[in-house]
């Protein structure tokens, strides 16, 4: 039981947190590069941090507002957030001794501070939505209020889930093969884990955790280990790609266990391994303007195309050339295929599902109605 402590009157210091020397500063999420200013770097009481860790500990996997639980990643994330949210406040000069005498005020003072820094508005909405738990797992329900409330523009909270640039490696400039081929150079097994985020759209994690013999179930794929909210999914087989990295994938793999990689590696160490060759040959955001999860994307923009006969609106595409329930279906069948629940989410990967024109359909241009799901979707 953390009973609250003392409620002095805690003041700002001036001058503790430095500004980044102008022009240094990388703007949230503008050419996909993130804010330079990362929380939870500074100091942080062993007082505060006792308390931080007990709230976390016994809400350690409990959902907002369901009656479910949340995975590690999840819980990972809120850990990293709350601390980071104190630490921050720590150093702008709010000296406050417990989490019980945080104020609304501390809120706005700390995602101040994250807009001047040019934190992106996604990352600055999830920072909120995590404190906002917080402060009810604490019984200050109620406190924190709208998005809105804590910044100075209000674009700095605004996201769009609708994405404006191909994010694929193709759209990016790079042929896929080639750069894979690279990579398999220095470590053939994470070249096969990136393939295989292109060939099924997995996340990384799932391509780590994938047990390749024992999800191949004929013309799918299951994807069980690893996945967001532990949403089980079956992605479809349907071209010769997807049939020879899953088969060189059944091969590569350890026979006992059945996961990629040397025999007793933990998730952690797979997981150091992965990004430290992508580091090593510069496939950051930083260097080269490419991330693993950019194969994803390239998956569900091939597999746009493949369901509805044009290319996706990032990449151009008309979509009043697509009759309204055949785009509704192939984008239901989409995010299926990625592990989501809802369509909208689609828009995140491949534009706006909006028409913006309407034409005429030009006799030919879609897909006889047999072909549309190309002989091979089966769900």
């Amino acid at each position: 039981m953390i009973n609250e402590t003392s409620k002095k009157d805690d003041k700002p210091v001036e001058g503790i947190i430095e500004k980044s020397v102008a022009g240094e500063n990388k703007p949230g999420r503008t050419g996909g590069k993130n804010s330079a200013h990362h929380s939870g770097k500074g100091f942080l009481p062993k007082k505060l941090k006792h308390e931080i860790e007990l709230v976390l500990q016994d809400h350690r996997d409990k959902a907002a507002h369901k009656e479910k639980t949340v995975g590690q990643g999840t819980q990972d994330k809120r850990a990293t957030v709350i601390n980071g949210f104190f630490s921050d406040l720590f150093q702008l000069g709010y000296k406050i001794d417990s989490i019980h005498n945080l104020r609304e005020k501390h809120l706005v003072a700390v995602f101040n501070f994250l807009e001047d820094e040019k934190q992106s508005p996604s990352t600055i909405q999830n920072k909120i939505s995590i404190m906002r738990v917080f402060c009810e797992w604490i019984g200050k329900n109620g406190m924190v209020r709208d998005s809105t409330q804590y910044v100075k523009d209000k674009s700095s909270v605004r996201r769009s889930m609708v994405v404006k640039e191909d994010k694929s490696w193709e759209g990016k400039g790079f042929d896929v093969m080639t750069k894979l081929n690279e990579i398999a150079e220095e470590d053939k097994t994470v070249a096969l884990e990136l393939e295989l985020c292109w060939a099924f759209g997995l996340r990384v994690r799932e391509a780590l955790m994938l047990r390749s013999a024992a999800a191949h179930e004929g013309a799918f794929v299951l994807v069980r280990e690893g996945t967001k909210g532990d949403r089980s999914r079956v992605v479809p087989i349907e071209n010769d790609v997807q049939r020879d990295v899953i088969h060189r994938a059944k091969l590569l793999s350890d026979k006992k266990t059945g996961f990629l990689g040397e025999r007793g590696d933990t998730y952690q160490q797979k997981r150091r391994r992965f990004y430290y060759v992508m580091e090593k040959l510069g496939i950051t955001l930083k260097d080269s303007d490419i991330t693993a999860h950019g194969l994803r994307h390239q998956y569900m923009l091939e597999s746009f195309k493949r369901l509805t006969g044009i290319e996706a609106p990032v990449r151009g595409g008309d979509l009043s050339l697509v009759d309204k329930d055949a785009l509704h279906v192939a984008s239901q069948k989409l995010m299926e295929r990625a592990g989501h629940t809802r369509v909208t989410i689609g828009s995140a990967y491949y534009g706006s599902r909006r028409v913006t024109k309407l034409s005429v359909v030009p006799s030919g241009q879609l897909p006889p109605e047999d072909d549309f799901s190309n002989g091979s979707e089966g769900i």
